[in-house]
């Protein structure tokens, strides 16, 4: 069947209502940061020699009455007076430390991303589908970490390009075109990146949905992409127009603070100054608000495109039978279909078998759209 992708994306939307989606994202972030937070306290001192206490020192020289520079300094030299092998075995213990809380949200990532193609495919899936890669965390690992060293490879000759554009940059006397080349540098190695990296967009997807892993997984995902990168690369770039509007958010509401500050510092006055600030910073924490309700709207919205691309490029592609997918069966994608209702025996994304079925009825006409970005 053809593609469309704003059929995709209304669907995906029409599937987020009654969902929870919004509820399931919040309580993934919490978990995440949850998990997150034990993670460095139980393993932050171990894994860094103690340089937790860096920050205790701090404060407690503050709370005597030190200034902040002073408090700084007597905590750096306490960290400069346990000698060289302190300071290495403290960056190497930081570095291990990111790794594990890496790959404790890389794995939370995959279950999310399970829980969101329950929701495309109008199966109702539990929120503690969210926890659903913890039991095969050793593929899902494995299958991660192999993804991650094949991006790196493919980026990195698109890092050098733009260090060499940056290079030319600050040596280009000309400041707008300087700022021209280092604009255009960044955008087209993000742009880049995401291009490059989209043959591996679909290893989560077959990781959960047909059991691969590794360099299965990886291959499977490879093979669903064929031909389809370029859509895939333009389905991801549809939704920057919210997270652009997101970043104007939150650069608005720091501006309403900062500029009547300014202006009262300048005029002073402290009356002059909260009736200034004030109701803006009201207007900001609302602001900032509203930008966290959408990004608990924007996140499954977005993960839940993806998954549907998958159910699409899996039918389009014929589908490939794999192993135990991780919860017994998500249902066999085989046969997918735009039906946005609910899949039933010989329909939808469980048509596996039995007798062909009957031709799709005339599409209605398209009706406005609601997304401005589709």
């Amino acid at each position: 069947m053809g593609y469309d992708r704003g059929q995709l994306k209304r669907d995906v939307k029409q599937s987020m209502k009654r969902s929870g989606c919004m509820m399931v994202t919040l309580l993934f972030t919490i978990a995440v940061s949850a998990g997150t937070w034990l993670i460095n306290t139980l393993l932050g001192g171990a894994l860094t020699g103690g340089a937790g206490h860096i920050d205790q020192i701090v404060l407690y020289h503050m709370q005597l009455g030190r200034s902040v520079e002073e408090a700084v300094y007597i905590a750096l030299l306490e960290l400069f007076r346990r000698g060289p092998g302190a300071l290495v075995s403290i960056i190497l213990g930081g570095l291990a430390l990111s790794i594990v809380v890496a790959l404790w949200q890389s794995v939370m990532d995959v279950g999310y991303e399970g829980w969101c193609l329950g929701m495309v495919r109008r199966q109702d899936p539990p929120v503690s589908k969210i926890f659903g890669a913890l039991p095969q965390i050793g593929p899902v690992l494995l299958t991660r970490v192999l993804t991650g060293v094949f991006e790196l490879l493919l980026v990195l000759p698109l890092l050098f390009g733009y260090g060499a554009v940056l290079f030319v940059a600050v040596f280009v006397n000309v400041p707008v075109l300087s700022q021209l080349l280092m604009l255009a540098g960044s955008a087209g190695f993000v742009l880049g990146a995401l291009r490059v990296t989209m043959r591996y967009a679909l290893v989560d997807y077959v990781l959960l949905d047909k059991g691969l892993s590794g360099m299965d997984a990886i291959r499977e995902s490879k093979r669903l992409m064929q031909g389809n990168t370029g859509r895939g690369f333009v389905l991801q770039l549809s939704f920057a127009g919210w997270y652009a509007l997101m970043i104007a958010m939150v650069y608005a509401g720091v501006m309403l603070v900062l500029i009547p500050a300014a202006g009262a510092f300048v005029s002073g006055g402290s009356g002059g100054w909260a009736a200034a600030v004030v109701p803006a910073l009201f207007i900001a924490i609302a602001m900032a608000i509203g930008v966290e309700v959408m990004s608990l709207w924007l996140k499954p919205y977005v993960t839940g495109a993806m998954a549907k691309f998958y159910d699409w490029a899996n039918g389009s592609a014929g589908s490939m039978q794999g192993g135990p997918s991780f919860d017994g069966g998500w249902g066999d994608p085989g046969g997918y279909t735009w039906n946005s209702g609910s899949s039933g025996p010989g329909t939808g994304a469980g048509s596996g078998g039995g007798f062909p079925p009957p031709p799709a009825p005339p599409k209605p006409p398209r009706s406005p759209r609601d997304d401005p970005w589709d």
